[in-house]
């Protein structure tokens, strides 16, 4: 799970499902969860009710709601897992202890680490890491196993409640949700192409932004629910067109957002139906939108091929010629994929044969491998389990080992999250002053379960639907503090050492948040901007290498490079105005914008480059510039010296100046003839792409120097 992406579960759910808003009906749906969790296990007399809304809780904090009883099974699964490796561990060293901390410390890290590189529903991951802790009695080795079987039992009954409840209850239909979103990723996309071919060759940089979120919501939307989703898997072939289409059409059109101030080229005067192209990808765009609503079955749309005027492309520099291949090149592309969409939409929402199926997604992989905030959640788990087992150890803190359960468990929701110390300071203080006063004057005087039933769904529903995702936790924290059981024993003493367990939790975890490693969000963007371009210097230097080696390094940076930019979007987002003065939303969302454009032209070239494997006037080209510029663009844009960086962009310029010379020159010298019209439009193409490379690059450069990056760094509290 991308932890900059955290986002509250009720906006899975679909907007015009019934009446009530999405976050109602998710806070009803999950305090009704969390009431039966707690009064079902209470009315069979079975031990920790608490076990079983804890569970409840946690899934609904940092999960999915869906209506899929798979997603249930495997996190019932995971339930199981944790159990499973607990209890082993537990038999593996029953006396010694210290050891039996340390494999159980890495153990509960590595999963710590899953749970942050899987990029869908990683709650069974979650699931695997709490029953593993939570097996353990303290030490207690006397009905140890029975102990851990009740707690893995307990868990596992919290999930069957949650997934039964949502299954039933105002059911999530992802498959709509999943329709919704790529609808609304191609609508973003027709503005784009609307603007783009306006005449004014020009996108906004609004539009863009829009365009660029849309597509991200359903990247990420459709690599969370692609596995176990009902309406998706079943049509997971379709799905992948969709995806891949989609990946595709956006990877066509960044290249040309940035326009070339220095030409404004009328493409119809080089296109002789450039008109007909445009109102035919107009007119898929409005098939597919149908298809979508489900209105009309849509018929194939045929492409319209493009029609050269050669006499006006004889008297235009190659560069300009570039810019017309390119922009044929572009128009081409989304005439195809949106074929291939409309083709996976007819089949997926009318049956319709006659589609064909293409390689698997595109998009986000399962694991992000690479992913640094993954493994830097997993390395805090490890040091605040020491911490806080050396604090169990040393002071015997109330609540024993369920204190160092809390700490660890907790990591990954305030990890790079929007959960900032104050915050949690806020939140544990609202749930005990909501609390104390129900232990003190409600729960003394209820004499009937729908008493307290009323009281638990009152209490959870505030929580679900004031807070929003993970930060619900710390205030529904203060509803555990009342030891809710079918014998209560009311002991203020009791209570107030209980509260005491948390607020030293509380003080762990914002201890955790800045060591070993900090969470502060405008520290961590401007981290960001150096292992931005440092990831793009590297896939720079070896776009042009042939080897599997190099290519699939290349592959894997992109991929960190979408992680990175998605961390960008978040974190940045998250960045106080009020706390940096000297830079403000807009130029950080201008930034980020720019970066992401930059690397959506790297997907672009190395698509490109794999596409057009062999050919001779790029391979041409390549020696006869400098390959390594680019890549020292990116490295200086990754520092702070804007001396430096002036320096650096001016030297390039003078330097694509020699190399716009040797590439005209290599032109005249070169026999046209010799070369097949599909090598001569890959090459104006890649030409055109690295242009716009280095054009988004000064983009990148003037955004930069927008921004106080000494003081994103300060150090706050």
């Amino acid at each position: 799970m991308a932890e900059a992406s955290q986002t509250n579960p009720a906006a899975s759910e679909p907007v015009t499902a019934s009446g009530l808003a999405p976050q109602t009906r998710f806070a009803i749906k999950t305090a009704l969860s969390l009431t039966l969790a707690y009064l079902l296990p209470m009315a069979m007399g079975w031990p920790q009710p608490q076990t079983a809304a804890t569970t409840v809780m946690l899934i609904a904090a940092t999960g999915m709601v869906s209506e899929s009883l798979q997603k249930g099974v495997l996190r019932v699964l995971g339930t199981v897992a944790g159990a499973v490796i607990g209890l082993s561990l537990i038999a593996l060293f029953p006396q010694d202890r210290m050891l039996y901390l340390f494999v159980v410390s890495m153990t509960v890290a590595f999963v710590m680490y899953l749970y942050g590189v899987y990029q869908g529903d990683s709650t069974v991951f979650m699931l695997t890491a709490v029953v593993t802790l939570m097996v353990f009695n303290g030490g207690d080795a006397e009905g140890a196993f029975i102990y851990g079987i009740d707690r893995a039992f307990m868990t596992a009954f919290g999930v069957a409640v949650y997934t039964l409840v949502a299954s039933m209850l105002w059911p999530v239909r992802v498959a709509d949700n999943t329709r919704n979103l790529a609808q609304a990723a191609g609508t973003t996309l027709r503005t784009t192409v609307n603007q783009l071919t306006s005449g004014t060759s020009e996108v906004e940089d609004k539009t863009l932004a829009e365009m660029l979120a849309a597509q991200e919501a359903f990247q990420n939307h459709f690599a969370a629910v692609r596995q176990d989703a009902e309406g998706v898997k079943h049509y997971l072939a379709e799905w992948n067109v969709v995806s891949n289409s989609l990946t595709r059409i956006e990877a066509a059109l960044l290249p040309l957002v940035r326009a070339n101030t220095d030409s404004r080229i009328e493409y119809r005067r080089f296109i002789s139906n450039y008109d007909a192209l445009v109102e035919n990808i107009d007119t898929l765009f409005r098939a597919v939108a149908s298809g979508w609503s489900g209105h009309d079955r849509a018929t194939t749309v045929a492409a319209v091929t493009t029609d050269f005027n050669s006499d006006n492309l004889a008297k235009l520099s190659h560069r300009d010629i570039a810019d017309v291949a390119a922009r044929a090149d572009c128009l081409t592309d989304i005439q195809v994929n949106l074929q291939k969409i409309l083709m996976a939409v007819n089949s997926i929402v009318f049956d319709q044969p006659g589609f064909r199926a293409e390689a698997a997604s595109e998009g986000k992989p399962n694991f992000l491998w690479l992913d640094r905030e993954a493994l830097f959640t997993g390395v805090r788990a490890f040091v605040t389990f020491w911490v806080a087992c050396s604090i169990w150890i040393a002071f015997n803190p109330p609540g024993g080992f369920m204190f160092v359960t809390l700490c660890t468990i907790l990591i990954p929701l305030v990890s790079y999250t929007p959960v900032t110390p104050k915050l949690l300071i806020i939140l544990f203080s609202f749930g005990f002053i909501f609390a104390l006063p129900a232990y003190v004057f409600l729960l003394p005087g209820m004499t009937h379960w729908l008493e307290l039933a009323v009281f638990l769904f009152t209490y959870a529903f505030v929580g679900f639907y004031v807070f929003k995702g993970p930060v619900s936790i710390f205030f529904l924290l203060g509803l555990f503090t009342l030891g809710i059981q079918n014998q209560m024993n009311y002991n203020f003493a009791v209570i107030m050492s209980i509260m005491l367990m948390f607020y030293m939790v509380c003080a762990m975890l914002i201890i955790s948040v800045n060591f070993p490693f900090t969470s502060n969000r405008a520290r961590l963007y401007a981290g960001l901007r150096k292992r931005f371009f440092t990831n793009c210097a590297h896939i720079a230097e070896n776009l042009a290498t042939a080897s599997p080696a190099s290519q699939w390094l290349v592959g894997q940076r992109l991929n960190i490079g979408d992680a990175l930019v998605t961390k960008m979007r978040g974190w940045g987002a998250m960045i106080d105005p009020s706390h940096y003065d000297r830079n403000s939303a807009e130029a950080i969302a201008d930034f980020t914008a720019s970066c992401d454009v930059l690397q959506g032209q790297l997907r672009a070239v190395h698509r490109r480059r794999t596409s057009a494997k062999g050919n001779r006037m790029v391979e041409r080209a390549d020696k006869q510039t400098d390959s390594h510029m680019l890549s020292a663009l990116c490295r200086v844009m990754g520092d702070d010296d804007k001396g430096d960086i002036h320096n650096r962009f001016e030297f390039a310029a003078s330097e694509m100046q020699v190399a716009k010379e040797k590439l005209d020159h290599l032109l005249q010298q070169t026999d046209m003839e010799r070369y097949s019209h599909k090598e001569l439009a890959d090459f104006y193409v890649f030409l055109n792409l690295y242009t716009s490379m280095y054009r988004n690059l000064a983009a990148c450069r003037d955004s930069a120097t927008a921004l106080d990056w000494q003081q994103l760094r300060e150090q706050k509290f």
